[in-house]
């Protein structure tokens, strides 16, 4: 899907909109992984289809899966945990979940495997992981701005502790391919983050067969050798994509209805409808349809979002335009994304009259100033290009740069907007 260079969107009101939320980045990632590593044949359901998928399944054909179907549904057929060592670097565009969970991967092949990515991808730390695999027996990791070169040759097994305040990610990674070490792992998680997603990551190898136990807080034992089955299975509707949608009720004073957001979602970023709730808005479920009715005016709040570091970009974007002084707290995380989400808001928050304190764990927003004309960067990251569309929506002559790369995780993401009344045009 195609857009322009950048985009100004013609608020018109109260957005009323329903619409379907795409499948989830997070659990289409994960699935494409385990797929991957177990012997035999997986159907997926639903998947994703982005940018971000699109890395995944090139880093597991890349090292001997093969994938086959549409956006309907893919064809897995996995490796039974006999990896490939591919001679050419596999390529995993600007996706850290595939950066890190491809990593872990290639740990297990027989020789050594080549990661790359974009420049933006390749600023993003690592240490942590490398750290963990060589703890369990990895060979050596070797990671600079070309790339990660990792040597194969397996997982011994043991104890591996994961730094994971820079990311969540670096425990799963090691998490998914612990069923196929020597001996069993046990993998101890350490420093504050999102630890929900640990919980997905721990059901989602559980689903598929392997034998994980809880030993204590943020503490996992994998048993080797008890490896991940074939199967079939459907893809969960994105959260943090559903989040943006309804961002641009509360914005606007409108109605927004995610039709497909199933409850008992294991993803952090289900809770967000409870924030929006604190700022104003009206929240109902009916069924698997979650709707936002926007109040007349948002008000601030004080919330630590620890739990939902992605949502600091819509949350910030909301309390721009609530008057009043808002608290986002425990995310210093959000500074190692695609760019440092942190510094971002404040200066793109800023290019709309509104005063923004940045803290290393937050931000301070003193909003309901938020007034165009401005041009606002999106930095390469659609999270920041998501959340702004809520407050375009809600102020004249915003426009927004480089609004293409929604493409991350949600290519239809404008172009959805479009069919539900919401007029943007090229600026």
């Amino acid at each position: 899907m195609t857009y322009p260079d950048a985009l100004e969107v013609v608020p018109s009101g109260p957005v009323r909109a329903t619409l379907a939320a795409p499948a989830s980045k997070s659990v289409t990632n994960r699935l494409l992984v385990v797929a991957a590593l177990a012997a035999g044949e997986s159907t997926l359901h639903g998947p994703l289809v982005s940018d971000d998928s699109a890395a995944m399944w090139r880093v597991v054909t890349g090292l001997g899966a093969r994938v086959n179907g549409d956006g309907l549904s893919w064809r897995v057929t996995g490796t039974g945990g006999s990896l490939a060592a591919p001679r050419h670097a596999l390529d995993a565009g600007l996706s850290g979940t595939t950066l890190r969970f491809g990593t872990a991967l290639a740990a297990l092949a027989p020789g050594p495997v080549t990661l790359t990515g974009g420049p933006p991808l390749l600023r993003r730390p690592l240490g942590p992981l490398a750290a963990a695999l060589g703890e369990l027996g990895a060979g050596g990791i070797t990671v600079d701005c070309d790339g990660v070169r990792v040597a194969g040759g397996g997982l011994r097994g043991g104890r591996g502790a994961v730094d994971v305040t820079g990311s969540s990610q670096f425990a799963s990674a090691v998490l998914l391919v612990a069923p196929y070490a020597d001996a069993d792992v046990t993998v101890v998680a350490e420093g504050g983050t999102a630890h929900d997603y640990l919980d997905l990551t721990v059901a989602t190898m559980a689903d598929w067969g392997a034998q994980v136990t809880a030993e204590a807080s943020a503490t996992w034992r994998v048993r080797a050798g008890v490896r991940y089955a074939a199967r079939e299975a459907a893809v969960a509707y994105d959260a943090s994509a559903a989040a943006h949608l309804h961002a641009l009720a509360a914005a606007t004073g409108g109605m927004v209805t995610v039709t497909n957001a199933a409850q008992g979602s294991r993803q952090p970023d289900a809770d967000l409808p409870a924030v929006l709730a604190r700022m104003g808005a009206t929240v109902e479920r009916h069924g698997d349809a979650v709707t936002v009715t926007g109040p007349a005016g948002l008000a601030p709040l004080d919330v630590d979002l620890r739990r939902t570091p992605d949502q600091v970009t819509t949350v910030a974007a909301l309390a721009a335009l609530a008057p009043g002084t808002s608290r986002l707290r425990g995310v210093a995380v959000a500074r190692s994304h695609e760019t440092d989400r942190l510094a971002a808001l404040r200066s793109e928050l800023g290019r709309l009259r509104v005063a923004v304190e940045e803290h290393p764990d937050g931000l301070t927003i003193h909003g309901g100033t938020a007034r165009g004309p401005a041009r606002l960067a999106t930095h390469d990251d659609h999270r920041l290009a998501m959340a702004f569309a809520a407050v375009a929506a809600a102020v004249p002559g915003v426009v927004i740069a480089e609004p293409g790369c929604v493409a991350k995780t949600y290519p239809g993401f404008w172009a959805d907007l479009a069919t539900q009344g919401v007029t943007w045009r090229a600026a």
